[in-house]
């Protein structure tokens, strides 16, 4: 999955806080990053020549961050569009048969719009590899090779719904457990209304389903913890991840028909603007659509 890692950036820092992240990756793994940025000429008269300064501005601008990894050990390359963000992104993802794409939000305040119809949502909603999105909260520099390693990836939390689409993130989750020695924490959160709790059978079902994932997980070698809980499942997995420690949330998706019902104003779309850490998002493909988990058989007395 980390082979080879779409970076888009444009320009900005807001954009580059997600280079640290990568870099967390190619401390272990010696994957090739495809920085790619897009260029959007203006409709105005002569906008072939802005065209043409901005694509020389963005060259610029790319080669001095191909150097700045390259000096640090990096394989990277670069490529530079006319074309709308997410088409550029996507045309590239695929051109390189990218395993991963790596990108910033705009931040707590501005993620919304950034989400709602742009280029995160787009990318996210679309791309066939699985997408690290990450919420800046400072400036970064570049750490060059043999600096301050960053924190590694220990503690992972996967939330699971009532259907098997969980394991589809299961390869991702294996390699980043190699790479790191991570423990997954595996949630299950059931929804509850007015105040009342799950029922017996509900706890039953959502406890199997955790068991039977953490034996998949286990069999390859990955720690486990697994967890039930009950209330709002934005709050529970907020709370999990401060009492935890995690590091990485990894979230499954509809896929494209369903991504605008999964993302705008819910559970994924909550965490990415609240959560404190970066957030892997994981797109199913339409046959892979939500398939309820089989209910524990009632005991016979």
């Amino acid at each position: 999955m980390i082979e080879r890692i779409v970076v888009p950036l444009d320009g900005s820092l807001t954009a580059e806080a997600i280079l640290p992240h990568v870099r967390r990756v190619l401390y272990r793994n010696d994957s090739e990053v495809i920085l790619v940025r897009a260029v959007v000429p203006p409709p105005v008269e002569n906008s072939i020549m802005i065209a043409e300064a901005q694509m020389g501005a963005a060259r610029e601008y790319m080669l001095g961050k191909v150097q700045a990894l390259e000096q640090a050990g990096v394989r990277v390359k670069f490529v530079v569009r006319i074309g709308s963000p997410i088409g550029v992104i996507l045309d590239v993802v695929e051109e390189e048969k990218a395993t991963m794409v790596a990108m910033a939000t705009h931040g707590s305040t501005g993620v919304s719009r950034f989400l709602m119809g742009s280029v995160a949502e787009g990318v996210i909603r679309k791309s066939p590899a699985p997408v690290l999105a990450v919420r800046p909260f400072w400036s970064y520099e570049i750490v060059p090779l043999g600096g301050t390693e960053h924190r590694p990836i220990r503690n992972l939390l996967l939330p699971v719904d009532g259907s098997d689409l969980s394991n589809k993130a299961i390869p991702a989750i294996v390699e980043f457990a190699d790479l790191f020695e991570t423990r997954v924490v595996l949630l299950r959160v059931l929804e509850t209304k007015k105040g009342k709790s799950a029922s017996a059978e509900d706890r039953a079902a959502a406890e199997k389903q955790l068991k039977d994932l953490a034996k998949t997980l286990e069999k390859k070698g990955v720690e486990t913890l697994q967890l039930v809980e009950q209330g709002d499942p934005v709050e529970q997995i907020l709370k999990a991840v401060r009492f935890h420690e995690i590091d990485l949330v990894a979230m499954t998706t509809h896929g494209r028909s369903g991504l605008s019902r999964a993302v705008t104003g819910s559970v994924t779309e909550k965490i990415l603007r609240m959560a404190t850490v970066p957030l892997l998002v994981i797109r199913s493909a339409p046959e892979e659509q939500k398939k309820p988990a089989p209910k524990a058989a009632k005991s016979r007395k």
